[in-house]
């Protein structure tokens, strides 16, 4: 035990010899943490996490530049070329192939001057985003137009400009189609003017039953800006004289022609041709000013002195060159001046009407008669002379025609002229006499004319031929505001084809307007395609690769 403890005090002794003395005034030097090593190994893993950190960094980066730029590049692209997709069934977003064949061939500049600014125009209602998307087609399609959108409080200045031309009150939203080298031929489409709507909806809506959307049954922005187009663009245009009025009143029933004169001349205006309302006994029909008359059925008869302006008018001092569109109707009284005129050009319209006697021949349409809608059930016409209906894209659709006079060709042709049936009702009509009480006699007369035009015609001194032809309709009816705008009916189509045949308007271009009765968006196969890839193909690549690129970053 002694020798043990003896050997103990020994290492101890040693022990405190190896361990130096230190002063209570000598700086403690502090010992470095056991952690040392660790901490720099932690160090190094945080340059490592840094690394790859910074690498995604710049990697989202970069690609949040590409997808900037790229989107940017597709909205220029996509305002300067037609790439957007039309789903709709009717191609409600488009513009025909008739107005792309015309833009690609424009050879003028022209301005299109929205009076809206443009992101009140573009977010003011479904419709009026059709008509944003409509006029980019435009631009899209030709380089020769120019698209802009001016807000007139904020720039007077551009209003005054296109108001010293125009006769009426520009107002907001209008859009001013212009000649860019000659401002004084201009057209303003008003926006309201684009669409067509159901008149009985519209009657009611200062009720609070409809909104004007409810109203509103089809579009016609193509039509009004394509007609416009054509219009400042033509070096010639067709001036017509729309004779509706006599001594201050309506020369037609206004219960029952109101709403058929002022589609037809609707028709006429959208289809680039420059229309004018005169009173025919106090307006002079000068043939300097005026290419073509249209004298939709005055009730009373003409006095000899309208008879001789309308004769003076056609002949204009032997040039000739001039027309006239007549409508009878059932609604017209006793006319022996009128019908005298129009036998020396003969023509004679008969004192009866064509009804349909076979109830499965005869079309059932809604015609607007004394300010009220009410259905009849009206004879199907058929083209006679296919010369006049060469334009039509579809020649297929019925021409109903309520309430026809039939019209008798009073000789084949002459040594200065010629008649030509233009329209012929059904074999099965029979005709009732105007005015008549008594129960009629419903055996078929066989098919009637109940539209005709007549032509005379000389060699000028360099033997051209120089030409003037009165164009006779059986009834306003042909013309009746709600037929007019129903696609399923070929009126409008035909009467625009007809007309531009017998003016010799080369440049009109026949464009039928857009229904918009809600429907469903029908997609076909392809087109499927596509927007399954973009809905659902390229963010499920996207979110695979976030889901890769996260596990890698948790592993590293």
């Amino acid at each position: 035990m002694a020798e043990n403890e003896k050997e103990l005090q020994q290492e101890a002794a040693s022990g405190q010899q190896e361990t130096p003395a230190v002063s209570a005034d000598a700086p403690v030097k502090a010992e470095k943490p056991a952690k040392e090593k660790k901490s720099a190994k932690m160090s190094a893993g945080t340059k490592k996490k840094f690394k790859y950190g910074a690498l995604a960094a710049a990697i989202t980066a970069v690609v949040t530049a590409i997808v900037i730029v790229v989107n940017v590049l597709v909205s220029k692209v996509v305002e300067k070329y037609p790439v957007k997709l039309d789903l709709t069934k009717s191609a409600m977003y488009e513009i025909s192939d008739e107005t792309i064949e015309y833009l690609k061939s424009l050879e003028e500049e022209v301005d299109f001057t929205v009076l809206m600014d443009e992101s009140n125009f573009q977010t003011s209602g479904t419709y009026l985003k059709m008509a944003h998307e409509i006029l980019e087609r435009y631009t899209q399609y030709s380089d020769k137009i120019t698209l802009r959108y001016v807000d007139p409080t904020k720039n007077p200045d551009v209003v005054n400009k296109y108001q010293e031309h125009y006769t009426g009150t520009l107002t907001t939203g209008d859009v001013v189609v212009s000649n860019a080298a000659d401002a004084t031929k201009m057209r303003v489409v008003n926006v309201n003017n684009m669409f067509t709507y159901d008149q009985e909806k519209y009657y009611y809506m200062q009720y609070g039953y409809y909104s004007l959307e409810d109203c509103i049954t089809a579009f016609t922005g193509e039509q009004s800006l394509t007609s416009a187009l054509l219009y400042v663009t033509d070096a010639d245009p067709v001036n017509v004289a729309l004779i509706s009025i006599a001594n201050g009143e309506p020369i037609f029933n206004a219960g029952s022609g109101a709403y058929s004169v002022a589609i037809f001349a609707q028709n006429l205006s959208k289809n680039g041709y420059d229309v004018t309302e005169i009173d025919l006994y106090n307006n002079a029909l000068d043939p300097s000013e005026f290419d073509m008359l249209v004298l939709p059925a005055p009730v009373n008869d003409l006095t000899e002195d309208a008879v001789e302006k309308i004769s003076a008018f056609l002949y204009n001092d032997g040039a000739y060159g001039r027309n006239l569109i007549y409508f009878a109707d059932i609604s017209q009284g006793a006319t022996p001046r009128l019908d005298a005129l129009l036998e020396t050009w003969g023509i004679r319209v008969e004192k009866t009407f064509a009804v349909e006697s076979d109830k499965n021949a005869a079309q059932i349409v809604s015609v607007i008669s004394g300010g009220m809608t009410v259905q009849v059930g009206a004879p199907t016409a058929t083209i006679s002379d296919e010369d006049y209906s060469k334009n039509m894209a579809n020649t297929n659709l019925p021409i109903p025609a309520p309430f026809c006079r039939p019209i008798t060709l009073l000789w084949e042709s002459q040594t200065s002229g010629i008649t030509s049936a233009l329209l012929k009702s059904s074999q099965s009509v029979y005709l009732s006499e105007l005015g008549s009480e008594e129960e009629q006699d419903t055996t078929p007369d066989g098919a009637q004319t109940i539209a005709a035009v007549s032509r005379r015609q000389i060699s000028g001194d360099n033997n051209e031929i120089l030409r003037s032809s009165i164009m006779v309709f059986g009834s306003m009816m042909l013309t009746d505001y709600n037929i007019m705008q129903d696609a399923a009916y070929n009126n409008a189509e035909y009467l625009m084809s007809a007309v531009n045949t017998m003016t010799g308007k080369g440049n009109s271009l026949i464009i039928a307007q857009k229904d918009l009765a809600k429907e469903t968006i029908t997609i076909e196969q392809g087109e499927l395609k596509v927007v399954n890839l973009v809905l659902y193909t390229i963010p499920f690549i996207v979110v695979v690769i976030g889901i890769v690129v996260f596990v890698r970053r948790r592993n590293k």
